[in-house]
């Protein structure tokens, strides 16, 4: 059984003014309509988070709001046949954390259709550890995989590859047998790179080198970008099959 009130991080515009941030008690209630209602146990940070506790409006309109675009945890109550209580479950995407109050409160209420049993050999801890990020990057790696790109065609550049998306890329590409060249403005993070799987790092400018010509000299086999700006045309420029 549901408790009537929870704990939440909530963010608010007084008076249409600057925006707030507390933790405060918000009520079952006050959920939005959805089949499914779930005891949040983990959710993890995303630049989306920021920007909705920042009052982006092309992230969430409608305030006060409780950000966090994952979440995972066990089903309290389904109305439908779709999950039993006590099932852990995670979700990511679709629109929590923007306009349907999200991940960083004690409770969340949801469309059962956006949301998928825990993996087996995942705790609910590791999946939200891995979280949207993770999701972003076995994505990536996948739709690289569909297109026929294999461990021998050649290098695969990851671009923000000390962040979440790219770290998470780096591993499981290194890990597949790829060899992986990452892209970073911290050369600090050589190290950590390094320990991920990455067999060379390279500066931004490395990437954007010779970019404001018509034609590049083809360098990589894929890509995972990151960071999207500058660096996106011009990967996409030295790509084998561009």
């Amino acid at each position: 059984m549901s408790p009537k009130t929870f704990n939440a991080l909530i963010v608010e515009q007084p008076e249409k003014k600057t925006f707030t941030r507390r933790i405060g008690t918000r009520s079952i209630d006050e959920l939005p309509e959805g089949d499914l209602l779930i005891k949040v146990h983990y959710s993890s940070l995303n630049y989306k988070d920021a920007l909705s506790a920042t009052g982006n409006p092309g992230v969430t309109r409608e305030f006060p709001h409780t950000p966090g675009i994952d979440a995972a945890g066990e089903v309290v109550e389904c109305s439908s046949a779709a999950f039993a209580p006590g099932d852990k479950v995670l979700v990511t995407g679709y629109d929590l954390g923007m306009e349907t109050d999200g991940g960083y409160g004690q409770y969340i209420r949801i469309p059962s259709a956006w949301v998928v049993k825990l993996p087996a050999g995942l705790s609910l801890k590791e999946s939200m550890i891995l979280g949207t990020a993770g999701f972003t990057a076995a994505l990536s790696v996948w739709k690289m995989v569909q297109a026929g790109v294999k461990p021998g065609d050649g290098d695969i550049l990851v671009t923000g590859a000390t962040g979440g998306v790219g770290s998470i890329a780096v591993a499981i590409l290194a890990k597949a047998g790829y060899r992986v060249i990452a892209a970073t403005g911290k050369a600090s993070e050589k190290d950590y790179l390094t320990s991920l799987g990455a067999a060379e790092i390279i500066g931004r400018d490395e990437v954007l080198a010779g970019s404001e010509r018509p034609m590049m000299k083809t360098r990589w086999a894929g890509v995972v970008d990151a960071v999207g700006g500058d660096l996106l045309p011009s990967s996409r420029q030295s790509t084998a099959g561009r």
